[in-house]
C-alpha cells in the first residue's frame, strides 16, 4: 500500500504557544460569530486540535472569553502609558487626547476582530462572565482615572466619572467607525480628540479653560 493514506502529523507547540494559538481562533470566531455562535468544538476544530486540548487550557467557553478580554485589554493598558507620559511632561491636553485616539484606534484598524471582542455588545452572557467582563473593563477605567489625575484637582470621583466618559466615547466612535469603514482615521481620531478635550477643558483645573 502507498502513503497517500497516512495521517497528517500534527504541529507539536508548547503549553504556552498552544494557549495563545487557540486564543487568536477563539477571537476570530467570537468575533464572526458571536459568543453565543460560538463552540468550544468550533474552537477545537479551527485549531486542528480535539476538544480535550482546548478544555485542558480553557476549562469552558467563558474561561476562554475571558482570557481573550484579559489579553485584548493588557495590550490596551500598555499603551495607555504613552499618553500618561505626554501628560507628565506638561504636554497640551488636546495633544495627549490625539495621542489616545492614536493609540486606540490603531487597535481597531490593525485588528477589528480583537476589537469586537473587547467590546462584545452581547446582552445574552451569564451574570458571571458579564461580571468578570465589567471588572476587567472598571480596571481600564481607573487606569484611565490614575492617568487624569495628574492634570486634575485631586478629586477621585470626578477624575472615575471623566474616565468612564473617555472610554465611553472611545467605544461608540470605534463602534461608528467599524459601520463606516471608508471614513479616514485621521478624521476619527480628531472626533475623539475633539470630543474628549472639550469636556476634559471644561472640567479640570489644568490651564486648558
Amino acid at each position: 500500500m502507498g502513503t497517500d493514506a497516512e495521517p497528517q502529523r500534527r504541529t507539536r507547540m508548547s503549553r504556552e504557544a498552544r494557549g495563545a494559538q487557540l486564543l487568536d481562533v477563539a477571537e476570530r470566531l467570537f468575533a464572526a460569530n458571536g459568543f453565543e455562535g460560538t463552540l468550544m468544538e468550533d474552537i477545537a476544530r479551527e485549531a486542528g486540535v480535539s476538544r480535550p486540548v482546548v478544555y485542558s487550557h480553557y476549562p469552558t467557553k467563558d474561561a476562554v472569553y475571558v482570557a481573550c478580554v484579559r489579553r485584548a485589554r493588557a495590550e490596551l493598558e500598555a499603551r495607555v502609558r504613552e499618553p500618561e507620559i505626554m501628560i507628565e511632561a506638561g504636554a497640551d491636553i488636546g495633544a495627549v487626547m490625539e495621542r489616545a485616539g492614536e493609540v486606540l484606534f490603531s487597535l481597531l484598524e490593525r485588528d477589528p476582530q480583537r476589537w469586537m471582542v473587547l467590546f462584545n455588545p452581547s446582552i445574552a452572557l451569564s451574570k458571571e462572565l458579564s461580571d468578570q467582563l465589567t471588572e476587567l473593563r472598571r480596571n481600564t477605567i481607573v487606569r484611565i482615572a490614575q492617568m487624569l489625575r495628574h492634570i486634575s484637582r485631586g478629586d477621585e470621583e470626578q477624575d472615575l466619572a471623566l474616565a468612564y466618559a473617555i472610554s465611553g466615547v472611545g467605544e461608540q466612535l470605534g463602534r461608528w467607525w467599524l459601520a463606516n469603514p471608508e471614513i479616514p482615521r485621521e478624521r476619527v481620531i480628531a472626533l475623539y480628540r475633539n470630543f474628549t478635550t472639550g469636556g476634559l477643558a471644561a472640567e479640570l483645573d489644568d490651564g486648558t479653560k
